[in-house]
């Protein structure tokens, strides 16, 4: 489980697309750098902490995500939708990250 979430590092290579088409959508694939750190971390329990951590990144995909569809659709603003799904996606990644870190120290 730990080696195949370290390869999710590599999608950050994506981002070098913004210097060819120069739109700012790819540089949401920089939120895959800091899943290189994973490869370190020697817990026995990493399933379980991988596990908690996606939960609340799904909670917060849920909650970010209603309500910036709520947002768009009171304004009827469609334009919206684009940087929302880049904060949504780099979001997710931001918090899954962190409650994995988290778990990881405090042993929770």
């Amino acid at each position: 489980m730990k080696n195949m979430m370290w390869y999710l590092g590599f999608l950050s290579v994506l981002s070098l697309l913004y210097f060819v088409e120069f739109k700012g959508g790819f540089l949401g694939f920089l939120g895959f750098i800091p899943y290189f750190s994973i490869y370190k971390m020697s817990d026995e329990r990493i399933e379980v902490n991988v596990g908690r951590a996606t939960r609340n990144a799904f909670m917060y995909t849920i909650l970010v995500g209603s309500g910036t569809l709520a947002y768009g659709y009171l304004t009827k603003n469609l334009e919206i939708l684009l940087p929302a799904f880049t904060l949504l996606f780099g979001g997710a990644l931001v918090v899954c990250l962190i409650s994995l870190f988290y778990y990881d120290r405090t042993g929770k």
